[in-house]
């Protein structure tokens, strides 16, 4: 959003996207041809479009102190933004970075063990819609749950200028919160507070604290500031409270902790039908069910768009439900044109990370990996702390083939989070990649540990058993396998007959997971591990079957 003051100013999504592309290089001359790029990536548009944009924009901004135009013409080039005066864009004064740690619940009660961890999940999401401050996500923080961190640590772990931590305890229907700052190079808090109120009355204490954090930040509250925090996405304070802790649940990705999530979602939607976000919370749950095993994909990609379009009918701005429905489209449908008009529509609605790291990821399936490394970069840069665009920078590198990378990126994932299975998973591609073959089965052995035995995993365990030439276990895994519990992939094992010198296997197994619309086989034209199939006639057969929608 673009603002004058404290007003909104009226830009469509391109020229706000060509505003956006000149302001990053401000005083530099951005060319016609980069800006084309940038803004209709893999589109043929007339230069004229842009000009149009630019236009647009003029009368938007106006002009500046000087009576020059904030967007300067360069003749046969391009562009060039300027402000302040015409040949000097000083760099804005960055903004305080914080993060909000997990709050302790001094009187803990069985059933409500979320409460101090929902405290902390509501002020981030409070605080992470004003504009002068940078806030950490929810996943940066969730790896201090159980391992509790001293204020000087976390800002150095996090790398942030101060942290937030506090205090809760519930009585009854009311609920005590104290909350304090502390900044970086300071023993003491630089701000504390309490708050009381029943339990019904957490938004107004919310509110409280991020307009007392953002004070203590010495950060201006506009007008719009003002408005998105007294925005309301439901009128329920409990409804929203079991949506944050749906989401909290959800981002552990196991099935014991999915169970709960989804439990989480349906009160929230069973105490207001009309909150779209615990709808799209349940498409992301049954896309993480489909996705994992841990139900048949073919009942969990209906599951997952009737919720996505629930949400998207009570809020059609709300980029996380057509990220939702983008993955729907690819995984049950393999309408790449679908999935990505989607993501697309999510990149206009919203700047945050997800919309960014999830395009990249798309962009990688189709093989465009300079698109995706872009893509994931730029989610990076907004989410430097999270695990799951970490391991995308990992598997980004892994499809580069830049190994080497992939290594130091998986450690770095597991450095921040020894605790998630996925840094494990990953190191363990990478360690296999890097002819590490024993190190490779500890960390996949690690991560079926974390994930509690999830069937995916385990098929990747045998895998590694093959390539380290122990085809008797990795048989024997797989036999297993099979009366276990949740759904094996067909895909990892026909990586796994790959590895066992099975080809014939390898195939059919494929093409088992094509016809159950395996969520793995949006991967079959880019994955490593099929690279011995390239050039064979069925497996040919089965790349042009996935990519039969796409341009």
């Amino acid at each position: 959003m673009l603002w004058r003051g404290d007003a909104l100013v009226d830009v469509a999504p391109r020229a706000l996207d060509v505003l956006i592309a000149l302001v990053e290089r401000a005083g530099d001359v951005v060319t016609k041809e980069e800006l084309l790029q940038r803004v209709w990536p893999d589109t043929f548009v007339e230069e004229a479009n842009l000009s149009v944009n630019v236009s647009a924009l003029r009368k938007a901004l106006g002009t500046g102190d000087g009576g020059h135009a904030y967007i300067q013409t360069i003749p046969r080039r391009g562009y060039r933004f300027v402000s302040g005066t015409a040949d000097a864009a000083p760099p804005a004064a960055p903004r305080p970075a914080i993060a909000v740690l997990p709050f302790r619940d001094l009187a803990p009660v069985a059933g409500d063990e979320y409460l101090g961890v929902g405290t902390s999940v509501a002020l981030i999401s409070r605080l992470c819609r004003l504009s002068g401050i940078v806030v950490r996500p929810t996943s940066a923080i969730l790896k201090y749950v159980d391992a509790p961190v001293a204020p000087r640590d976390a800002i150095r772990e996090l790398r942030v200028d101060a942290i937030v931590e506090g205090t809760v305890q519930r009585s009854g229907n009311r609920v005590r919160v104290t909350v304090q700052l502390v900044r970086a190079g300071e023993d003491a808090a630089a701000w504390s507070d309490s708050f009381e109120a029943e339990m019904t009355g957490l938004f107004a204490v919310q509110d409280a604290a991020a307009e007392q954090v953002a004070r203590a930040l010495d950060v201006e509250l506009r007008g719009p500031d003002r408005a998105v925090l007294a925005r309301r996405d439901t009128a329920d304070a409990l409804a929203s409270q079991a949506y944050l802790k749906g989401r909290y649940f959800w981002s552990r990705f196991t099935g014991p902790w999915m169970a709960r999530a989804f439990a989480c979602f349906q009160e929230a939607v069973e105490r207001d039908p009309s909150y779209a976000l615990p709808h799209a919370g349940l498409a992301d749950a049954y896309l993480v069910l489909g996705f994992s095993g841990m139900a048949p994909p073919s009942e969990a990609w209906p599951l997952a768009e009737e919720s996505a379009r629930t949400a998207l009918r009570l809020d059609a701005t709300l980029a996380d439900a057509h990220i939702s429905l983008a993955w729907v489209r690819l995984f049950r449908d393999w309408d790449w044109e679908g999935a990505r008009a989607s993501l697309r529509r999510a990149l206009d609605l919203s700047s945050g990370a997800a919309a960014h790291q999830w395009y990249g990821l798309f962009r990688a399936m189709e093989g465009r990996l300079d698109d995706a490394r872009r893509e994931i970069e730029r989610a990076a840069e907004l989410e430097p702390l999270s695990i799951v665009t970490g391991a995308l920078r990992g598997l980004e590198r892994n499809l580069e083939g830049d190994h080497a990378g992939e290594l130091e990126q998986m450690r770095a994932i597991v450095d921040l989070d020894p605790n998630h299975f996925l840094g494990h998973w990953g190191l363990a591609l990478a360690y296999e990649h890097a002819g590490r073959t024993e190190d490779s089965i500890a960390s996949v052995r690690r991560a079926i540990v974390l994930a509690e035995d999830s069937a995916i995993l385990t098929a990747v365990l045998a895998r590694s058993e093959a390539l380290a030439g122990r085809s008797g276990e990795a048989r024997r895994i797989l036999a297993a396998m099979e009366s276990g519990p949740g759904h094996p992939s067909e895909y990892q094992r026909a990586a796994t007959a790959l590895a066992l010198g099975e080809k014939e296997e390898a195939l059919r197994r494929l093409e088992a997971a094509a016809i159950a619309r395996e969520p793995w086989m949006v991967l079959v034209a880019v994955d490593p591990m099929l690279t011995e199939l390239r050039g064979d006639s069925r497996f040919e057969v089965l790349v042009r079957r996935v990519f039969a929608k796409h341009a």
